[in-house]
């Protein structure tokens, strides 16, 4: 076998590759917001983005503006409790 291997009968099979170029290029699509339709979704609008998440977000924005507009003396405290 040796001596088949130096007269070059038997070469060495190449190590079979498993590129993630492919991957890396439809990520970056899907960042511009490609490959994102109706066809394409599989969860529920609810398990995709709960509406409770956006709620809670909704609430943090209003009550932080609320905050600022006390500090700011906008509204007194009572209206600030009042919401």
């Amino acid at each position: 076998i040796r001596k088949l291997i130096k007269d070059g009968l038997i070469i060495r099979k190449a190590v079979k590759m498993h590129s993630r170029s492919r991957v890396r290029k439809n990520l970056e699509a899907k960042r511009k917001g490609r490959h994102t339709g109706i066809g394409k979704r599989r969860g529920t609008k609810e398990a995709r983005l709960p509406s409770k998440v956006i709620w809670m977000r909704r609430q943090r924005v209003l009550r932080r503006l609320l905050r600022k507009y006390r500090q700011q003396k906008k509204i007194d405290k009572h209206l600030y409790h009042f919401f």
